[in-house]
């Protein structure tokens, strides 16, 4: 196990310098995300559309591959010259959140220390509970901050993270935006837009787009059709505003506070009495 955790630290420390470096150098893509966003699902589609790899959770190779990260636009990564930013609505985060670090589910039953170290972070009586148990975990999610052992790329909270990389993209052409829910609800004509605006890619092979689509689609991939719940898979529901289930009054306040105008910035919303 020890051994695992060191393989799993030296990793992350070589991606880190590679992202500030070699994928500078060799063309490749960087996907960045706050956690739960669709970063997996999006670097499957791009790398599969353009036939190049995708490591992950791997040592990265030096060939020009897409790179998928939480990380933050310091240090040379904003510098990369090809950088996918990908947005989700903060409140379906937050759930994603709950059920990723508090609940088992196949994936992190292989690495338990993560919910573990969650867990005795915030030690509910119920962690199946997860409605009452929300306004608690968002002020958690917002306010905790890990040390470098246990996370030593922390990428802050969900305002901060996002905040930070909408700052850099107004002043870096290299960074183009991706929101979840439109892969969500037109994944054709979202990957093609990005293809041919970002990529200059003026002649989609629409054969070959669908089909890629049609291969890494919730349906396809889960064998459920969206909105068809099972917790304790990595891909758990495959949808949009599955948050209504779990704020009332409380947690939309406490929300509010920590996030201030960005549900309305990321035109998520119209005002803050949402």
């Amino acid at each position: 196990m020890k051994f695992k955790i060191f393989k799993n630290k030296l990793e992350q420390f070589t991606r880190l310098i590679y992202v500030n470096s070699i994928t500078k150098l060799n063309g490749s893509i960087l996907l960045v995300e706050f956690p739960k966003s669709g970063g997996t699902w999006l670097g499957q589609l791009i790398s599969n559309y353009l036939k190049i790899p995708f490591p992950r959770n791997q040592f990265p190779t030096i060939k020009k591959s897409m790179y998928h990260s939480h990380y933050l636009p310091k240090y040379s990564i904003h510098k990369n010259k090809k950088i996918i930013y990908l947005v989700r609505d903060g409140r379906d985060v937050i759930i994603s959140l709950y059920y990723h670090q508090l609940l088992w589910n196949d994936k992190n039953k292989l690495t338990p220390k993560n919910v573990n170290y969650h867990r005795s972070k915030v030690p509910f009586d119920n962690y199946e509970d997860v409605k009452s148990n929300m306004s608690e975990f968002i002020k958690y999610t917002f306010e905790h901050t890990p040390s470098k052992l246990q996370h030593f790329t922390h990428m802050g909270n969900w305002y901060e993270y996002n905040t930070l990389w909408l700052n850099e993209m107004k002043v870096n052409k290299n960074i183009y935006l991706v929101k979840y829910e439109d892969l969500l609800e037109k994944p054709y004509s979202t990957l093609e837009t990005m293809f041919k605006e970002f990529f200059g890619d003026k002649n989609i092979n629409k054969d070959e787009l669908q089909k890629v689509i049609d291969k890494f689609s919730f349906e396809n991939q889960t064998k459920r059709k969206k909105g068809e719940e099972n917790a304790s898979s990595f891909l758990r529901k495959g949808i949009k505003g599955d948050w209504k289930n779990y704020f009332g009054e409380e947690e939309k306040l406490l929300f509010k506070k920590y996030t201030k105008n960005l549900l309305v910035e990321l035109d998520y919303e119209k005002n803050i009495n949402w």
